[in-house]
């Protein structure tokens, strides 16, 4: 199954497309959607249609995981978030894809074990996982990567071992040390 992760913004829209098989995942892209600065909201709108429409087309995932709006104390943002996501939303309804939608917590949890975790830490795992060459150098990217990754997880289960010592989070720990 191929799975395409968003980590949607109105400045940067991250993405990752994992293929997931067998309880493993090996990671097939990842990227960012950028708009220029200088253009009107709404052509930045229109460029996050455009090519996350494009990604679709060259990777054709079989499903879609997009991270949910976080409330922050900005409206401004917020709104503008909310924006792009319709954007993001609309693109993918247009290419008939199932949409899966999971809260930034729950996808820090699913990947680094604690739903408190920071950018550095998602990324940090990502590497780990798929390395750190095969990445974007953006937490945008990463998060994209993360949230398809967290989909997979949702489609398998808990990872083997949960519980005992040997998740997600005791690894990460075990390796900053």
């Amino acid at each position: 199954m191929i799975i395409l992760g968003i980590d949607p913004g109105s400045v940067i829209t991250g993405y990752g497309v994992i293929e997931h098989q067998n309880r493993k995942n090996k990671l097939l892209r990842c990227g960012t959607i950028r708009p220029e600065k200088d253009v009107s909201f709404s052509q930045r709108l229109l460029f996050i249609y455009d090519h996350l429409l494009e990604v679709v087309s060259d990777v054709s995932p079989d499903e879609v995981a997009i991270e949910s709006v976080f409330y922050g104390v900005n409206t401004q943002s917020l709104i503008k978030l909310c924006q792009a996501r319709g954007a993001i939303l609309t693109a993918l309804a247009n290419s008939d894809l199932p949409i899966f939608e999971y809260a930034p917590r729950e996808i820090k949890k699913a990947v680094v074990g604690r739903g408190g975790a920071s950018k550095e830490q998602v990324q940090f795992m990502m590497e780990r996982l798929f390395g750190k060459k095969a990445l974007a150098d953006t937490f945008d990217a990463t998060d994209g990567v993360a949230t398809a990754l967290c989909h997979a997880h949702q489609k398998t289960g808990p990872l083997a071992g949960a519980g005992n010592g040997n998740n997600l989070a005791d690894k990460l720990e075990a390796l900053q040390k």
